[in-house]
């Protein structure tokens, strides 16, 4: 199709495919191995224009930052069709996937790489006209849509081309593995494009840069300036310059003309879209050093052998901090186009970029084991997965929270700044970073902001009452003989077991009589019988804590109403750890989910993911190499010992049994760990 006949017949008109004419423009296809490198060094460099949805998709924005190949057919499609702003965006798909139905404000070309992709697309005619104005005026909570019955329906094989016209709604769901090249046209109005050029000519007439007269109503000096002909050949001749010069200089020229951050700072969206309101700027602290330094990662194998491996675990959870707040950096990015009418959940969202770009790197270690934290990142990921849209409030306060403890630290950056808050326990405020515990008065409402006094850094807390409090702090108990607080209630852990996502952090104690001296015997045993395993659960807990549901033990947990031993206990906490390494593992070593086959669980028979009962293995035998230290010394508490290495047993024939037709090779965790069982078996064999 030649230029001419698409603009005349197609540009902003209506979609058309042509088959099998990606190889006009991108030959050979963009590959998977391709893809993956893009996405790594993306993550490396510009972190924030990476979105996961665990287990299903990848999402790169402008991909050809990191890929010359991209680059080139950007730059093709730019002087082809002479469009002044073109960048490539890559969609990786692992099973049947989709992002929804909505609209954009760019004209795109979507072409398909490897797998099928089935869209729907209707015509804007549709849409509200305000939904159109706002989208365009830089409002990003506006895009979601809903398709007709009689929609248009098109399948995308490997090899073909789509174009989607601007503000057409389109939904497209892969039908397996996909991989696909989305090119973007972006759309300037007038009021990003001409309004500035006005202005810049504007500011070299008297009339308008000197002060305004005192009749405010009396502006005709100002419109006869509008009037003038010669403003508008200026502004002209200017707009046409600046189009050539982006035409054929591309990217770099655009970005040097509007001073746009440099991709080391993190851009907040794609080249020529008017940029979200929260700045993402990493600073000059030690988050940049964090997310710049190159990672220098362990062997996975190595890591799920020696579980107590002072300097190994240590460098793995280095990286895993930074993995973390990258997270966070992208959960807050990709949720803020969400909080329109919420200017307290993007002030605190601002306030806790600008805290992490402030403090130094050894500041931002404890991050990486904060519980709070990294259930808000694990529960907004199940909420992105789950549902296109989401509502960020709730993922922002917890944030907020868990940083509380570095806010009192940096009192220029927080001087006069409120952190909308989700409270720890009634009208009170627990911040595990600096072991403190805030409380409101009693008989007030509950907390929900906090801010912090100008130079001091003393807190103030904020009651559901709008009033605003001292807080009375008072230090978090530990447990003696160990750096781990001791809290028997905290609200996140509350909504964090109902909803899932408490399996790698546990449950608090509860209802344990003199919970401090238990806790200290579970600890002293463990300091006696596996000292290095201590060492290693207070290298990456902050709270001692215990499984949750039945089924995490694998050991025989105390009965209901009845005392658990000390040497459940020292199990218990075991298991939390090797849930935490588990996380680490899986996260720095992702592997192939869709190539592995749900397992038969050994405990319910219940259908389970190859991840999970994996994890399950690394916990049993986290759990039975205590119990056999147990038992060499001699314990109380035998049946546990027994039933903890039988469960690893059991867990461990169910892999076997369901993963029998896959052999090491399919990378990341799930190789290492395979790797670590045939050595173990083997040294069992000897």
């Amino acid at each position: 199709m030649s230029r001419e006949v698409f603009f005349a017949e197609y540009f902003r008109k209506k979609p058309f495919v042509l088959r099998a004419a990606t190889r006009d423009l991108l030959d050979p296809p963009l590959t998977v191995a391709e893809f993956d490198d893009i996405r790594r060094r993306m993550t490396r460099e510009n972190p924030v224009q990476v979105v996961e949805r665990p287990g299903e998709a990848w999402f790169v924005r402008v991909a050809d930052l990191a890929s010359p190949r991209l680059a080139e057919l950007s730059d093709t499609i730019r002087r082809t069709l002479d469009w002044p702003n073109v960048w490539c965006d890559t969609v990786q798909t692992h099973e049947p996937s989709g992002i929804g139905c909505h609209f954009d404000d760019s004209d795109n070309f979507v072409l398909q790489q490897e797998g099928t992709k089935r869209w729907q697309l209707s015509p804007p005619s549709g849409l509200p006209e305000d939904s159109l104005r706002r989208r365009m005026t830089g409002d990003h909570s506006v895009g979601t849509a809903y398709m007709p019955e009689d929609a248009l329906e098109f399948v995308l094989n490997p090899g073909d081309v789509l174009y989607l016209p601007v503000f057409w709604s389109h939904w497209g769901v892969s039908d397996g593995p996909s991989l696909s090249i989305s090119l973007a046209l972006n759309s300037a109005n007038a009021l990003g494009s001409v309004l500035p050029l006005i202005a810049k000519e504007l500011a070299t007439d008297r009339a308008w840069w000197e002060p305004m007269p005192a009749d405010r109503g009396n502006l005709d000096a100002l419109w006869e300036t509008l009037a003038d002909p010669g403003l508008r050949r200026r502004v002209e001749t200017a707009l046409l310059d600046r189009h050539r010069t982006w035409v054929a200089d591309g990217l770099r020229a655009q970005r040097s003309d509007t001073a746009e951050p440099a991709a080391a700072d993190l851009p907040d969206e794609a080249p020529g879209v008017v940029p979200a309101a929260l700045s993402l700027s990493l600073g000059n602290g030690g988050l940049r050093e964090l997310v710049h330094r190159p990672r220098q990662l362990p062997e996975a194998k190595d890591l799920l052998s020696m579980p107590t491996a002072v300097d190994i675990w240590s460098s793995a959870r280095h990286l895993h901090t930074r993995h973390a707040l990258v997270r966070v950096l992208q959960l807050l990015r990709h949720r803020s186009g969400h909080w329109k009418g919420q200017p307290e959940i993007q002030q605190t969202a601002q306030a806790v970029i600008d805290l992490l770009s402030a403090v130094d790197e050894w500041e931002l270690a404890d991050l990486g084991r904060h519980p709070v934290l990294l259930g808000a990142i694990r529960r907004a990921e199940h909420e992105t997965a789950a549902d296109y849209r989401e509502t960020g409030d709730e993922f922002v306060a917890q944030v907020a929270s868990a940083l509380l403890g570095l806010a009192g630290r940096h009192p220029d950056m927080v001087d006069g700044r409120t952190f909308a808050v989700a409270r720890s326990e009634q009208r009170r405020i627990v911040t595990l970073l600096s072991g403190e515990r805030w409380a409101a008065p009693e008989d007030l409402a509950e907390v929900t902001a906090v801010r912090f006094g100008a130079q001091t850094g003393t807190a103030e807390l904020m009651t559901a009452d709008g009033a605003w409090h001292r807080p009375t702090v008072e230090p978090l108990p530990a447990v003696p003989g160990s750096s781990l607080y001791l809290l028997e209630r905290h609200n996140w852990w509350d909504l964090a077991n109902r909803r899932g996502v408490s399996w790698h952090c546990g449950q608090l104690p509860r209802a344990v009589p003199d919970l401090s001296s238990r806790a200290a015997e579970a600890v002293a045993l463990l300091a006696d019988r596996w000292p290095e395993a201590l060492a290693a659960a207070e290298a990456h807990l902050l709270v001692l804590t215990q499984p949750g549901a039945r089924d995490e033990w694998l050991c025989r947990p105390a009965k209901r109403g009845q005392v658990a031993s000390p040497e459940t206990m020292a199990v218990g906490l075991v298991t939390v750890l090797a849930r935490i390494q588990w996380r680490i593992a899986t996260d720095l070593f992702p592997a192939p989910a869709q190539e592995l086959p749900p397992v038969q669980s050994p405990w319910d028979g219940s259908s389970r993911s190859a991840q999970w009962l994996c994890g399950q293995i690394f916990a049993a035998r986290m759990q039975s190499e205590l119990c056999r230290r147990l038992l060499e010394k001699g314990t109380d508490d035998v049946e546990a010992a027994d039933a903890a290495m039988a469960a690893a047993e059991g867990a461990e024939a169910a892999v076997r049994s369901g993963l029998s037709g896959f052999a090491p090779g399919s990378g990341g965790w799930f190789e290492a760990f395979m790797m670590t069982q045939i050595a173990m078996e083997d040294g069992q064999s000897k």
